[in-house]
């Protein structure tokens, strides 16, 4: 009866906004929960060839990987979780085999930047995250990764070739497999444009 009058007291006014204001409520904690357990998407790889995504995509979906395509179609996004898993993997079957892929969209220069600090800030980010990939193996316990990028010449002729090294410290008692072994040199080398497997060390 009380809680009847009390309705009663307030009049249709009030019942109608008190009525908007928890049905709002209730739909901003619904709308919290599903986004909360929404997948967190980071980009896999860019500037993909149309080839390398399609294949890339037949291999998620093998996988049972979530995954977004950007609208160019050169982007593939996946889980953040799944993120160096799926590289690694993708890697260890010659995936990509387009060189010069992207790990990350760098779109924070800033004004005034000069080119050559431009160059160098991309390579650091690189090593980074070819460092963090190579980091998901059970056996590596870290990884550095080194990148050569010489001087472009105006002689084809006397231009240098980039080159890679990477330091591995495995955990106690734990070998890489030669699969595993070929997927690092590859993920490395399709990074760099006209970087080859053979200068990778």
């Amino acid at each position: 009866m009380q809680i009847k009058s009390l309705f009663k007291s307030l009049g249709t006014a009030r019942l109608i906004g008190l009525t908007a204001v928890v049905g709002s409520t209730v739909a901003a904690l619904i709308f919290l929960v599903v986004w909360s357990g929404a997948p967190d998407f980071q980009l896999l790889y860019a500037n993909l060839t149309m080839e390398d995504a399609g294949d890339i995509v037949a291999r998620l979906k093998e996988q049972k990987i979530p995954y977004q395509v950007s609208s160019n179609g050169k982007a593939i996004l996946v889980p953040g979780k799944n993120l160096y898993e799926v590289r690694l993997s993708l890697a260890k079957e010659g995936l990509p085999q387009g060189s010069g892929v992207g790990f990350e969209i760098f779109d924070n220069t800033k004004l005034g930047m000069t080119e050559f600090v431009q160059n160098v800030n991309y390579q650091r980010a690189l090593q980074g995250e070819l460092s963090r990939t190579i980091n998901g193996l059970d056996e590596v316990e870290s990884s550095r990764v080194h990148i050569v990028m010489p001087a472009k010449s105006l002689f084809i002729e006397d231009e240098e070739q980039p080159t890679a090294s990477v330091v591995l410290k495995l955990r106690r008692g734990r070998r890489l497999s030669d699969d595993q072994i070929r997927g690092i040199v590859h993920l490395v080398s399709s990074s760099i444009s006209q970087l080859t497997p053979e200068n990778v060390t």
